[in-house]
């Protein structure tokens, strides 16, 4: 979707921009929408919440490295723009990059038709949210032992533009949704204290019509969280779900396969064993519905797919044009900018970098959730792991089991709760770690935000209980 999208914040910019090339401009529009919720009860309707902003890149060359300035501001008049032009003017004078000229991208290139704009959203974004509101109220209705606490609904409809002295313009829109919901059950056994399941998703669209079956599994999180117990401490099997491995993977795999990371020298060397033959993982920019998809990158590339590991073997690392230019190598549009919120609004406030957008992690041959609970045996199924706290320079990572289970003869048995499990992500071949522990993938993939991925066996994973 590379049309007109009413907002052209980014060429406004650059038509008045006095600054020698080579330079860029990204541009960003938001309307954001929300719904608070307290108890059964809409406790606060507010939106649209607007701004608009832009962010200025300049490269100056000096000698054997480049000169690099940054500035962000949300005055788009003449002066506010010059003010804007000359600070990072002054920062490039000071900020060196080992590159001696970046290649930005040109041209008007056509973009992957990519699924990230939920269109009733668009159109209508108050009626939308408040009708996914009603639906969500309306699936715990006549329920007896669980009720939400409090809650809430953000939509966040963005329009992005890019511009750069390469003759590069383009524009495409976006949709982001937060969803945020605090379910208590009560009743049954006494002296049991309540139980409350959190519920935090981020994603592109709003989806009424999973609701039903969502709330019905929320609750029984929320009931089975009264009567868990620590699970076992050792080295068991561990089954992870989607919804956790999205807390892990993107924070290691971002930090270690990009070209930020070889400049450090901690980036995997191309060819080098750091997993199973189970694990295979690319990073696709046009994923439909990824949390990190979009037509372009923040550098205005257009995004594609690109191998990270094949069975095990490091197939590639990822790069925008800055680091491509240091390392000798071709941008693989790669290009994020930071977000302050999950929602992804106020990109436009940070200058870009290579990273991540939607990993995918290749089903395999594990077959079904209940044949990889067989697979498991005995161990633990981890449903909800609250901050797994991955580091991406050692790739560890470690959280607390807020909701699990039991595996016992392959079925799915007594929950567990407290008590933490982790690991490491990648290591050299030999050494354990979850991509090399791989037991079992399953056979089809379900996407959590910036992750799509099957359901995984991993043995061992330490586990710190009882």
């Amino acid at each position: 979707m590379s049309g007109a999208t009413g907002s052209d914040v980014a060429f406004r910019v650059a038509e008045q921009l006095r600054a020698p090339a080579p330079w860029e401009v990204i541009g960003e529009r938001t309307r954001k929408f929300e719904l608070h919720l307290q108890g059964t009860e809409i406790e606060l309707e507010r939106g649209p919440i607007a701004i608009e902003g832009y962010g200025i890149r300049l490269f100056r060359p000096r000698g054997n490295v480049l000169g690099t300035g940054f500035q962000a501001s949300s005055d788009l008049s003449a002066e506010g723009i010059s003010t804007a032009t000359s600070v990072a003017e002054t920062i490039a004078r000071h900020a060196e990059f080992p590159a001696k000229s970046v290649d930005l991208p040109g041209g008007q290139a056509r973009p992957s038709d990519v699924a990230i704009v939920d269109r009733s959203l668009w159109a209508d974004p108050t009626r939308v949210v408040r009708e996914y509101v009603d639906a969500l109220l309306a699936a715990f209705h006549g329920r007896s032992n669980a009720v939400p606490s409090f809650g809430s609904v953000k939509a966040t409809l963005s329009e992005y533009s890019l511009a750069n002295s390469s003759g590069l313009k383009v524009q495409f829109p976006s949709t982001h949704v937060e969803l945020e919901v605090a379910v208590k059950a009560f009743g049954g056994p006494e002296g049991a204290p309540p139980g409350e399941y959190w519920v935090t998703e981020g994603s592109r669209r709003l989806e009424p019509k999973k609701l039903p079956g969502d709330v019905e599994a929320w609750c029984r999180y929320a009931a089975d969280v009264r009567r868990a117990v620590a699970p076992p401490t050792g080295e068991q099997a561990v089954v992870l779900p989607s919804e956790v491995l999205a807390g892990i993977l993107p924070s290691v795999l971002g930090g270690r396969f990009t070209g930020a990371a070889r400049l450090r020298h901690i980036a995997p060397e191309v060819g080098s064993v750091v997993g199973g033959e189970l694990a295979t993982v690319r990073d696709e920019g046009d994923y439909a519905w990824g949390s990190g998809s979009a037509p372009f990158d923040d550098e205005g590339a257009p995004r594609g797919r690109h191998p990270l590991i094949e069975k095990g073997t490091v197939a590639g690392l990822l790069y925008d044009s800055l680091y491509a230019s240091a390392l000798s190598e071709r941008s693989t549009a790669s290009a994020v900018r930071s977000a302050a919120g999950p929602s992804g609004e106020f990109r436009f406030a940070h200058p870009p970098g290579p990273g991540v957008t939607t990993l995918v992690v290749a089903p395999s041959n594990g077959g079904s959730d209940q044949e990889l609970y067989e697979t498991a045996g005995d161990g633990i199924l981890v449903t909800q792991l609250g901050w797994a706290y991955p580091d991406p320079i050692s790739g560890t990572f470690g959280g607390e089991i807020r909701i699990g289970y039991r595996i016992r003869g392959g079925k799915v048995a007594e929950p567990v709760r407290g008590g933490t499990v982790g690991g490491t992500v990648l290591a050299p071949k030999g050494a354990p770690s979850l991509l090399a522990n791989l037991e079992a993938v399953g056979s089809t993939a379900t996407l959590s935000g910036h992750v799509a991925t099957p359901m995984v066996v991993v043995r061992p994973l330490s586990v710190a209980g009882a």
